[in-house]
């Protein structure tokens, strides 16, 4: 159809024109949608790095463009290191001159070259079996057997070590049932079926059952809380892990909902009043302790408004909160307890400046006459400027206290491995099979981050002994 001809169809047939010039209008708006929906990537919403294009290169970032390739500058290296008590010492004795040929079987050594191999034992399984001798008495005559170790109570069994082995494998390295029973039997020419590495890891969830309560006592007295969850699949329909943890301690809770039903199973932030830091959902903020928001969501968010909107305050408020960033780490680094209150205000009232310019970008929009239910819809970078003005104190507070940080990454990377986990082994046969794996993975998490062996914590665990940072406020 030509210009001319779309102009006569318009006069001769007002109607169909109208209607289809507004079908045009809404196609228009869904590719629009469709758009803004593929451009999504990890650096400008939450979408992991995972899901990205891989043939689009991604936007490097000040910080990262400035590194090069390789070790940075200040990183320790690990080279292996002389030991001063190796295992076995195997001595090599010259047996002749290599001049005269002379024996030299005889002579003391004048000097001694040390040179060591690290390398893995030999694994093989290890049997070991108790005899409980029974005697009788030379006076009495009576009939005396002796006792076995109190866990030693069936004719075979396996011990703490391989249940350990077995559950660290499950719960920290990921690996299906399956697949531990071929490890095991690889190392050790031993096949475990997949029901008894069942029973090892129940086992396990009971022994911590304890653990677990005292951990959340001491979760609910902490200075700083971090929060999260995620989606994970359990028998087909969708569940949520929360994590709610601190520098020392980590706790995951499998609950069938995401909101605030599931937070209040939990039995902490109902009981909370420390500061809660978070990413903007509102679930949290319904709970009567101080937040603080999850800048780097806000900085992806930014991201996001500049590709989209093409408006200069969202590089200047991304800019601003990477520069507020920048200056708490340096007052760190100098061991400095806060910034001085004249660098704060100056902050301060950048933040606010750029929240009020940015007001002309969003003039008031026109009242419709006929007026619809629920909120007017606004541009994406308006609900983001209502909401940093809005939580202006939620979103600087990092600024103002230094045991707030500027993310949430604590408890993002409490979780991540949670989403590895769905990856390997696609879902939870059952509830339970998720309550296990939130127990044992919170545990070993809280040894990881306090140093303790892993293994050696698993094995604690087994024996009633399971592991708890001393002191209040971990």
């Amino acid at each position: 159809m030509t210009e001319q001809e779309a102009i006569d169809f318009c006069k001769n047939e007002p109607e169909a024109a109208a209607k289809i010039i507004l079908m045009v209008e809404k196609l228009a708006a869904r590719v629009k949608e469709l758009e803004e929906k593929l451009s999504l990537n990890s650096n400008n919403s939450s979408k992991p790095p995972s899901t990205d294009n891989k043939l689009q290169k991604r936007k490097k970032t000040a910080s990262s463009a400035k590194k090069k390739r390789g070790a940075q500058i200040g990183r320790s290296g690990t080279n292996l290191k002389l030991v001063a008590t190796p295992d076995e010492i195997q001595p090599l004795h010259p047996s002749h001159c290599k001049t005269c040929q002379h024996s030299l079987e005889d002579e003391v050594s004048v000097k001694i070259e040390k040179r060591q191999l690290f390398d893995l034992p030999i694994i093989k399984m290890e049997v070991i079996e108790y005899q409980a001798h029974t005697k009788i008495c030379p006076c009495c005559h009576g009939r005396t057997k002796a006792s076995f170790p109190d866990k030693i109570n069936a004719t075979t069994q396996y011990g703490d070590k391989l249940k350990s082995f077995t559950n660290y494998c499950h719960s920290f390295q990921m690996i299906p049932y399956e697949r531990i029973s071929e490890l095991i039997e690889d190392l050790v020419d031993h096949k475990i079926s997949v029901g008894t590495i069942y029973n090892f890891l129940n086992h396990h969830y009971e022994q911590l059952e304890l653990y677990e309560q005292k951990v959340k006592k001491q979760l609910i007295q902490a200075k700083v809380l971090h929060s999260d969850e995620t989606g994970i699949n359990i028998k087909g329909k969708l569940h949520w892990i929360h994590v709610t943890s601190s520098k020392y301690l980590t706790l995951f809770y499998l609950h069938a909902k995401r909101g605030k039903m599931a937070m209040d199973d939990m039995e902490i932030l109902p009981n909370y009043h420390g500061v809660l830091v978070h990413d903007h959902w509102k679930p949290y903020n319904h709970y009567d302790c101080q937040h603080a928001y999850c800048n780097a969501h806000l900085l992806r968010e930014l991201t996001r408004i500049s590709e989209l909107e093409k408006v200069q305050w969202s590089e200047d408020m991304h800019q601003t909160l990477t520069q507020m960033n920048i200056a708490v780490h340096k007052a760190k680094n100098s061991d400095k307890e806060a910034l001085s209150a004249t660098k704060i205000n100056t902050f301060t009232k950048r933040f606010e400046q750029i929240c009020q310019n940015a007001q002309i970008y969003y003039p008031a929009s026109m009242q419709n006459e006929v007026k619809k239910r629920g909120r007017p819809k606004q541009a994406k970078g308006k609900n983001l400027l209502d909401r940093l003005s809005k939580y202006q104190e939620e979103t600087l507070r990092f600024l103002h206290d230094f045991s707030v940080p500027f993310t949430n990454n604590l408890a993002e990377r409490d979780l991540r491995m949670v989403k590895v986990k769905e990856k390997i082994s696609g879902t939870f046969a059952s509830d339970r099979g998720g309550q296990i794996f939130c127990r044992l993975r919170g545990y070993i998490s809280t040894l990881k981050k306090n140093g303790i062996a892993v293994l050696q914590g698993l094995r604690d665990a087994l024996e009633g002994n399971a592991y708890i940072p001393c002191g209040v406020g971990c």
